[in-house]
């Protein structure tokens, strides 16, 4: 990474990657233990032959945490090629997403967050990407 422009470029990458991944680790834990405003129907769930949403929430934390977790582990070690992390972890997150409405339908609000979070993610990769480009 060459340059206070592409130094900062990763830093704003790093913390956005890392506040994200902090949020699926707590959205994950809550959804595992039905914390308050986490309890959905568990009908949801049957065509996933799941009765509960604990797996769910351990994939959100392993997938989408972890995931989001490492890519802001490279951007704040000052990787050059960290926003390809970033590029990643939108893949995963957008297939997260799609799983999600398949499943869920396209009622629920944090879906339509998720995803708004997700086009910024990317658009924070393409910022890093072109302000390490000489």
């Amino acid at each position: 990474m060459t340059g206070l422009r592409g130094r900062t470029a990763l830093r704003v990458l790093a913390a956005y990657e890392t506040v994200f991944a902090a949020g699926a680790l707590a959205g994950g834990i809550c959804l595992m233990v039905g914390a308050p405003g986490f309890r959905l129907p568990v009908v949801a769930l049957a065509p996933l032959g799941l009765s509960d949403w604990v797996l769910p929430g351990l994939a959100l934390v392993i997938a989408i945490g972890g995931t989001l977790g490492w890519a802001a582990l490279a951007a704040w070690r000052g990787d050059a090629e960290a926003h390809w992390s970033g590029y990643a972890a939108s893949v995963v997150l957008a297939g997260w997403l799609a799983i999600q409405f398949a499943v869920l339908g396209f009622g629920e609000p944090v879906q339509w967050v998720t995803l708004g979070l997700a086009v910024l993610l990317v658009l924070l990769s393409r910022f890093a990407q072109r302000a390490s480009s000489p």
